[in-house]
């Protein structure tokens, strides 16, 4: 019976999608006379700052949204809810031996207030269990190299914590993997709770230095300090709502929040400004068979935290969901191992052929990310790929990560691209099948994401 329907499906389909349709020009160029959306990001990443959920800073950010916005004619609501969230505050690395400097560090999400720590450093290597073999780490505190091991699955930061934390340690200090003085934020776990340790991102070449003079013999001795703090807090998914004949809704999202230490212009301001386009462009039109519902999540950052809530609230209503997670220019589509999405979006990709979208359809899912709870209800999922300018990836969460980098052009060809497909979708009456929980489980499994799911505590399949 499904095999009948998808059929049915791909035949309407390209019959509707291969039809003249006036709006498709407009559609296209509409972007490209003026392209709000990078100024609408402009005064977020400038005005406001880092966005973190829960901040002053993100509710500044969201009323920036609004008021541009109402320029617009663009009436964006919010909906409120609430999770686990934290703050930093005063936190700080200090080398004390052999000389006294302050190391270039940033405390990880969840981190807990602690006393000041102060203690020797103990190198763990990449922070398995079999690495403290021949290491006392009791009262220490662990160094551990972000490396991607050979032959050996990753180590995920959670983990690293939870071992380091077993075997007596006070803190753990990662090493980042990439060199130029960056460090890596992020949470230290993805459930909102407490980090059993203090955990900090360090530079590469601070990490580097602390080996050294471990294997010289002179043992490095660090101050810790976190007045970072758990809490639980309020946020709000900004939303807009264009309806249409249907109450089942295409639900396209980019998340809103970043971190704190940057301006989070391209993680995720890129895909505010596209979403702030499509939201100018579609809300033009009438007559949309499926409700669109254009939604900037928050609270991604610390656990996905945003969409968790809202697919808790409407899953029952979404037919489809597209994720904008760092889009750049567009070179394709992921259809997130709901292959009978593949024709349709195959359709749409080749009537862009102007675009040379030269990655075509693939159906990989990955996770982290606002598409996953969608995809756990088996809730079809689409995201786009996309090209950066090495400048734009550079810095992730690190302080780097400022509008300098964004590319306008880049916004101006999503925004584009993605209101075209999202506006044939919604203007069709494609019934889009919904997966059962064994079906999604059989995909992920074979695609490979259950052991980083039940590592991370995310596996809801059993």
């Amino acid at each position: 019976m499904k095999k009948f329907l998808f059929f049915f499906i791909l035949l309407w389909f390209g019959k509707y999608l291969f039809a003249q349709n006036s709006d498709y020009a407009s559609i296209i160029s509409f972007s490209y006379f003026q392209n709000r959306g990078y100024e609408v990001l402009r005064r977020i990443c400038d005005e406001a700052g880092g966005r973190l959920a829960g901040t002053v800073a993100n509710e500044k950010a969201l009323k920036i949204l609004q008021e541009e916005g109402e320029k617009d004619n663009i009436q964006i609501s919010l909906e409120k809810f609430i999770f686990p969230g934290w703050f930093r505050s005063n936190d700080s690395v200090v080398l004390l031996f052999p000389f006294v400097k302050q190391l270039r560090s940033v405390g990880l999400g969840f981190n807990p207030t602690t006393q000041v720590l102060e203690s020797e450093v103990v190198f763990a290597n990449y922070g398995f269990l079999d690495d403290y073999a021949n290491i006392d780490a009791s009262g220490k505190i662990v160094l551990v190299s972000q490396e991607r091991p050979k032959n050996r699955e990753e180590l995920l930061r959670y983990e690293a914590i939870e071992i380091a934390s077993q075997k007596g340690a006070i803190a753990i200090l990662f090493m980042n993997d990439k060199p130029g003085g960056l460090v890596l934020a992020g949470v230290g776990n993805f459930l909102g709770n407490p980090n059993l340790i203090p955990a900090f991102s360090i530079t590469n070449e601070d990490g580097q230095m602390l080996k050294r003079l471990l294997s010289d013999g002179k043992v490095p001795r660090v101050r810790i300090k976190s007045n970072s703090f758990c809490t639980t807090v309020e946020s709000a998914n900004a939303v807009l709502t264009i309806p249409g004949k249907s109450k089942k809704k295409i639900v396209v999202g980019a998340h809103f929040d970043s971190w704190d230490i940057s301006q989070g212009a391209v993680d995720n301001g890129v895909g505010i400004a596209v979403l702030y386009e499509i939201a100018r462009n579609l809300s033009r039109f009438k007559e949309y068979e499926y409700t669109i519902e254009l939604v900037w999540f928050n609270a991604e950052e610390l656990g996905l935290w945003g969409s968790k809530r809202y697919v808790e609230k409407h899953k029952d209503e979404v037919a489809l969901a597209i994720n904008l997670d760092m889009p750049g220019d567009p070179t394709g589509f992921n259809i997130m191992g709901f292959n009978f999405l593949d024709s349709i979006v195959n359709a749409v990709v080749n009537q862009l052929d102007g675009y040379w979208l030269k990655g075509g359809v693939v159906s990989q899912p990955w996770t982290n990310s606002d598409h996953m709870y969608f995809m756990f209800e088996g809730i079809p999922v689409i995201t786009p790929l996309g090209w950066m300018d090495e400048s734009m990836y550079h810095h992730y969460h690190d302080f780097g990560d400022t509008f300098d980098k964004v590319n306008k052009k880049y916004i101006s060809n999503a925004s584009a691209v993605l209101s075209y497909l999202i506006y044939t979708l919604a203007k069709s009456k494609i019934i889009f099948p919904r997966l059962s929980k064994e079906e999604i489980a059989k995909i992920l499994k074979e695609k490979g994401l259950e052991t980083r799911l039940r590592k991370q505590k995310e596996w809801k399949f059993d």
